[in-house]
C-alpha cells in the first residue's frame, strides 16, 4: 500500500518548492507551539501534515524535525503503537 501512494523513493527525492518547504517549516512550528498551549490534539495535525507533505514531495532540511515530531506523537499515544 505504502508503495502505491508514495512510489517507494521519497527519500531520494529532494523538495525544490520554496513554498513547500516554508510549509512544512511553518507547520513545524506551529506544532512545537501548539504543545506549549497544552492542545495536544493540534499537535498531531500540524505534525501529520508535515510528514504527509514530505512523504508526497521528498524531503528537505525541515523534513528530519517533522519526522522527529511524529515520533513523539506516535510513542506519546499508546493506541498507535500496539497496531
Amino acid at each position: 500500500m505504502y508503495e502505491e501512494v508514495y512510489d517507494g523513493d521519497w527519500v531520494e527525492r529532494k523538495m525544490e518548492d520554496n513554498t513547500l518547504r516554508t510549509l512544512i517549516k511553518i507547520y513545524n512550528v506551529m506544532a512545537f507551539a501548539s504543545y506549549f498551549c497544552k492542545s495536544y490534539s493540534m499537535v498531531v495535525y500540524f505534525t501529520c501534515k508535515a510528514v504527509q507533505l514530505s512523504l508526497r514531495n521528498g524531503i528537505c532540511e525541515h523534513t528530519p524535525l517533522s519526522l522527529i515530531h511524529f515520533t513523539s506523537v506516535v510513542t506519546k499515544d499508546d493506541d498507535a503503537v500496539l497496531y
